[in-house]
């Protein structure tokens, strides 16, 4: 065989930086030389001897980036065919183990290992993880192994590879991914601040934080506190500190949070204002001196500085120590005005002054100031008199009428209210200052006050569509109403009716819906204030109440409930002849209610209306009257044999009189009409041991009650006393008092006292109406007889035996 066996040899694919195949056709020799070197220099290059049958061989362990000639000979015994050669090179490598690191809101540092094989240039991309903004490209020069990315988004997610390049050759990226930093606000300043508070506003943080977190204490460590502030639309956010220590430095650090992150706080130092004396006053004034008082700072301080200035001069001060409240300022030029003014000091910081002016001598009160005038009242203010005043006169009242109102005040008083003015009238108001025994001229000014708005406004008749409003006309005289009415979320609507109406209905609402209304008197170009009210139209009403089992003093009300959900039932029960009427809340599930406790023989009318938060429906009635009640506890007593008392109680309605019936067991049976005011009735002639059966009803016109009953046995004619009971009571001077009672039936009873020589005081039987008392006995027998022949029937003894 020779050379020409071995036809074609190609490398067709070049499937990784570090390894080829290659595919070549032969004829049939014995075996084939597969030799790769590198191109350049001929030297490691790799023999592989492979057997005739084989026609594609891969090679590894290659250099990347490297051109290689591939050469394979054909072998036959000790032939050896022409080569076939070809050329090729592996892919670069690119860079690999990438790491950012130091990430901070804008900046993130990149390191990498890089690539072995020789490259022209390394590629660096970054960008937006949501892909905004499209992607940045670094070309960088191969020996660098990292970068700094900078200008990046604070809070933001990017994407970030880096591949090598060589001609036009790319390597495999090397991806992550990383997540800057939120930044901090900035531009931290101080807007406004007071003795107590410090107003911050700063410029909003480029990641969308979502609040910010404010630390702030004194620069002692004192007084810590923290706040999350949320954060502003737009590009500042504003928060307030407040209840700090005047004239004291804080430390404040404000980072801001977004989720789970939170920002390095942007830090300041702030200074609250010292706060400044107050209720600076002049508490007494002479020819050459003025005396002060004020209420000290409340923060710390030096010193406070006093500073007098009169009217035509030098300004002078004077150091008082912090611990004082009050000081004298001497030698000062007769009869003249001076403004004082006093601060706190604590180093170069100064608080507010407090300022008053004093005259020396003498100094009148010279204007009256006038403040929020109304219909009704005002606000009058002066400056201080000067020596102060011992008491005040203040005398108003209207310019047309002679009649006036003092008020005396106490001579520190600098303010005073008038209120229970006329409306639009015209009042003159004047000032007197006492000192001593002495009045200052008046100082006069004057006010007309406004017009009144309607009063009493109040809303009634309300439905689901429409309701009236009332109200009381004001005083001052007006050409007209002007009345407007608003739906809560909804336009406004108003309407001009005459001056003579105090009513108004309101149409076309709509039903369980809030409204506000106004209603104002107009004058021309003038309006009153606008006097308003909000309501609800109404609910839909429950529907068919009416009252059922009815009995004296109980009766069940049913009703059907409305459509709308109910939260309360209200019930108002009042009596025919009561104004007032008693208020029952219900349940909105329920349908019933058992009105109990009511006036027997009473007409009652029930209203009821359904509540659901503050809105109620229309009111529906209901009447009914109360069954009369019967008397009670029918008791029978004093039963003879021919005779029987009867009591009972009366009913607690009123009625016109009583129905009595008795009934005997033959038969017979009597009805009586007893007077309403009577309790008892005595029935005599009845029939010995005999069985009656009582029943008593009240009657009113021609309504009957239920009766109640009662039995009782006549008896018969008996020979003996049933029982007797006699009692020692004391002893005295050899004398028994006995206590004897008994019931007699019978006039004989001379057994029981023969012997005695006897006094006795008994009580006669309640149809007697009298009393004998003491009535003495002849001493001697005396019989019991003779005791009835004196006081008639008895039912009861009392005797004295001695």
């Amino acid at each position: 065989m020779d050379g020409s066996s071995l036809c074609h040899a190609s490398v067709p694919v070049l499937p990784e930086n570090k390894a080829f195949s290659v595919v070549f056709k032969t004829l049939p020799p014995s075996c084939c030389l597969f030799s790769p070197c590198p191109r350049q220099n001929n030297e490691g290059g790799v023999i592989a001897q492979l057997p005739s049958t084989v026609t594609t061989f891969n090679q590894t362990g290659l250099k990347p980036g490297e051109e290689y000639t591939v050469t394979v000979v054909a072998l036959k015994d000790q032939a050896r065919s022409p080569p076939a050669s070809d050329s090729i090179s592996t892919l670069i490598d690119g860079p690999t183990q990438i790491l950012v690191r130091d990430i901070s809101d804008t900046v993130a540092f990149v390191e990498w290992t890089p690539p072995r094989a020789r490259v022209d240039a390394i590629l660096l991309k970054y960008g937006l993880a949501d892909g905004e903004g499209g992607r940045t490209t670094f070309r960088l020069q191969p020996p660098l192994s990292q970068y700094s990315l900078q200008a990046l988004r604070p809070g933001a997610r990017y994407h970030l590879a880096v591949s090598a390049l060589r001609g036009a050759n790319e390597s495999q990226p090397a991806l992550t991914q990383f997540t800057t930093e939120i930044d901090a606000p900035k531009n931290l300043r101080v807007g406004s601040r007071t003795p107590a508070s410090l107003e911050l506003t700063w410029d909003n943080s480029e990641a969308e934080a979502n609040s910010y977190r404010v630390v702030y204490s004194t620069l002692a460590g004192e007084h810590y506190h923290e706040v999350l502030v949320p954060r502003d639309t737009g590009p500042t956010t504003r928060a307030t500190l407040a209840d700090l220590v005047p004239g004291t430095e804080y430390g404040i650090g404000i980072s801001a949070v977004m989720d789970s992150q939170q920002s390095v706080p942007a830090t300041m130092n702030a200074r609250t204002e010292l706060d400044s004396p107050r209720d600076l006053m002049v508490t007494a004034s002479t020819e050459t001196s003025i005396s002060l008082s004020w209420t000290k700072a409340m923060g710390p301080i030096d010193h406070y500085r006093v500073t007098f200035t009169p009217a035509s001069g030098m300004a002078s001060e004077v150091t008082v120590s912090r611990d004082e409240s009050q000081l004298t300022l001497s030698e000062l030029e007769p009869g003249t005005e001076y403004t004082i003014s006093i601060i706190a000091e604590r180093g170069r910081q100064q608080s507010l002054e407090a300022t008053v002016d004093a005259f020396t001598g003498v100094r009148p009160i010279t204007q009256l100031h006038f403040s929020q005038l109304t219909s009704s009242s005002v606000n009058i203010t002066w400056s201080d008199p000067s020596p102060p005043a011992d008491r005040l006169v203040l005398t108003y009242g209207p310019r047309d009428e002679e009649a006036a109102q003092q008020l005396a005040l106490d001579g520190t008083r600098r303010h005073a209210s008038l209120t229970g003015l006329r409306p639009s009238t015209e009042y003159l108001v004047s000032l007197v200052a006492v000192h001593g025994a002495v009045s200052s001229e008046p100082v006069t000014g004057s006010i007309t006050t406004g017009m009144d708005a309607p009063k009493d406004l109040r809303v009634g008749n309300i439905t689901q569509d429409s309701m009236v409003i009332y109200w009381s006309p004001p005083v001052a005289p007006f050409d007209h109403y002007r009345i407007s009415y608003r739906a809560a979320e909804g336009r406004t609507d108003s309407t001009a009716i005459g001056s003579d109406a105090t009513e108004y209905t309101i149409r076309l609402l709509q039903p369980a819906t809030k409204y506000e209304i106004g209603v104002k008197s107009v004058r021309g170009r003038e309006e009153s204030e606008v006097a308003s009210i909000t309501t609800y139209t109404a609910m839909d009403a429950p529907l068919g109440v009416t009252a059922t089992n009815i009995t004296p003093t109980e009766v069940l009300l049913q009703w059907n409930p409305p459509l709308m959900d109910v939260e309360s039932y209200v019930l108002v029960l009042t009596r025919h002849t009561v104004v007032a009427g008693e208020t029952i809340l219900v349940d909105g599930i329920n349908q019933e209610y058992q009105l109990t406790n009511l006036q027997p023989s009473t007409t009652y009318t029930v209203a009821m209306y359904a509540t659901n938060g503050p809105l109620t429906s229309q009111t529906i009635s209901t009447n009914f009257t109360t069954l009369l009640d019967p008397p009670t506890n029918l008791t029978a007593s004093e039963v003879t044999r021919r005779s029987a008392l009867l009591s009972w109680v009366p009913p607690v309605g009123d009625i016109e009189n009583y129905v009595l019936t008795y009934r005997s067991t033959d038969g017979s049976r009597k009805e009586l009409i007893v007077d309403a005011e009577d309790t008892w009735i005595r029935l005599e002639g009845l029939s010995e041991t005999t069985e009656y059966t009582v029943r008593l009803q009240a009657a009113q016109n021609a309504v009957r009650s239920g009766f109640i009953s009662t039995t009782f046995t006549t008896g018969e004619d008996p020979r003996l006393v049933g029982q007797a009971k006699m009692m020692p009571m004391s002893l005295k001077r050899n004398s028994l008092h006995l206590h004897c009672q008994f019931h007699m039936r019978y006039s004989s009873f001379s057994h029981l006292l023969c012997g005695c020589i006897m006094s006795v005081q008994f009580q006669l039987p309640r149809s007697q109406g009298q009393k004998c008392r003491e009535n003495p006995l002849t001493p001697g027998n005396e019989s019991i007889t003779s005791i009835k022949q004196k006081c008639g029937s008895l039912t009861a003894l009392n005797t004295i035996a001695s």
